[in-house]
């Protein structure tokens, strides 16, 4: 891909996610702020009537509820978090359909859980369901179930849904709006001389560091998590623009103005099958592997052979979602493992022709990851 002029990505982009994050959507005084939700969703309704497609991931619903139930914190208990979640959804989404009933563009909200993205069968239906609602000119708005999770289920934070949620419909674009102007080369609260980052071509650990804590005492993001979603997505191949959504020019984004910070995506694209595979938020469980098997499957686009594997860590059974990894902890690709953790740690380092003898079988499959059920992560 041609990166000489990256943001032309986001002038052709077609189908958007756009992320709200709950500092956006919020008053000082934790109410809902209603002239930044009809400025936002007019110009999504302008674009929309130009071909453009867009999906809202919504925060805000808690910090709502808190405010109604008169909380003047966050607090830590999940059954108040759920009761105000409960209380603020419902103000969350008719605000939406007020803001975009001039327009006369219908929403349709979509609450979701880890559990539903872990799952191949909800994963599917979720797809196809906003694909379906897209195709009738409908706007998704997305959030996590907050009145059914909790902390075993909970992905902590809707940056991450976003993240997810973009490389699931195959997005081209996720636009993470929030109340500063993009990612800064250091705390611009403590500094007016601070440089904004324009582009970002990978989320290394020295961009991470630019980024720390959570955002306010109303919301469970920040910048640090706006980058950990962002390197999710880029790997995924999509896209991420990291803007001011208090004062959002949609049109300045479009026309490729220097609005925000733009993550530029990996280059490879990941389809069907793989996409869930890659990048579901669970694995359950970890093969390292030696230097002579990460070369081939990083480099040599091979399957995974019993001989390259040094070490097995978790429980898991056949056909599960593996994290494979090199000796210095690196993922470098997931896949579906042909054999259970049990007969890996019987198998692992021995030439493929002993496996039967190993385990006592006739039948065997030679790979224990094939090539058509992994997906390498690094470049």
């Amino acid at each position: 891909m041609n990166y000489q002029n990256p943001r032309r990505i986001i002038s052709g982009s077609r189908r958007i996610v756009v992320k709200l994050g709950t500092r956006v959507l919020t008053t000082d005084d934790n109410t809902l702020n209603m002239d930044v939700v009809n400025s936002i969703c007019s110009q999504l309704a302008t674009f929309i009537g130009k071909g453009k497609q867009f999906i809202i991931v919504s925060s805000g619903a808690i910090a709502l509820g808190l405010s109604r139930l008169g909380f003047d914190k966050r607090p830590s208990e999940i059954n108040l978090l759920q009761a105000a979640a409960a209380v603020g959804q419902n103000w969350l989404m008719q605000a939406y359909e007020s803001a975009f009933q001039s327009s006369k563009i219908e929403t349709a909200q979509i609450l979701i859980t880890k559990e539903d993205i872990q799952s191949r069968r909800r994963y599917i239906n979720i797809r196809n369901t906003i694909f379906t609602l897209l195709d009738f000119g409908v706007v998704p708005v997305v959030n996590e179930n907050d009145t059914v999770s909790f902390s075993e289920i909970r992905f902590g934070d809707n940056d991450l849904i976003s993240a997810y949620l973009s490389i699931m419909i195959d997005a081209d674009l996720l636009l993470i709006l929030t109340d500063t102007d993009g990612v800064y080369e250091s705390d611009p609260k403590r500094s007016e001389d601070v440089k904004k980052i324009d582009i970002i071509s990978r989320i290394t650990k020295e961009i991470k560091k630019l980024a720390s804590g959570k955002g306010s005492r109303f919301s469970s993001g920040g910048m640090e998590s706006k980058l950990k979603a962002s390197e999710i997505a880029t790997r995924g191949g999509v896209g991420v623009l990291i803007a001011n959504g208090k004062d959002l020019d949609l049109k300045a984004v479009f026309d490729g103005k220097s609005v925000g910070t733009f993550c530029l995506p990996f280059d490879k694209k990941i389809s069907g099958k793989k996409k869930w595979i890659g990048f579901n938020p669970k694995v359950d469980g970890i093969i390292v592997v030696d230097e002579g098997g990460e070369r081939a499957i990083v480099e040599k686009n091979k399957s995974l052979l019993p001989v390259g594997i040094i070490k097995v860590e978790g429980n898991f059974k056949i056909g599960d979602n593996v994290s494979i990894r090199n000796t210095r902890g690196e993922e470098i690709a997931r896949g579906l493992t042909n054999f259970s953790s049990d007969e890996l740690k019987l198998i692992m380092g021995k030439n493929t022709k002993m496996i039967p003898e190993i385990l006592n079988c006739e039948s065997y499959f030679e790979e224990v990851v094939h090539r058509d059920n992994m997906v390498v992560l690094v470049e």
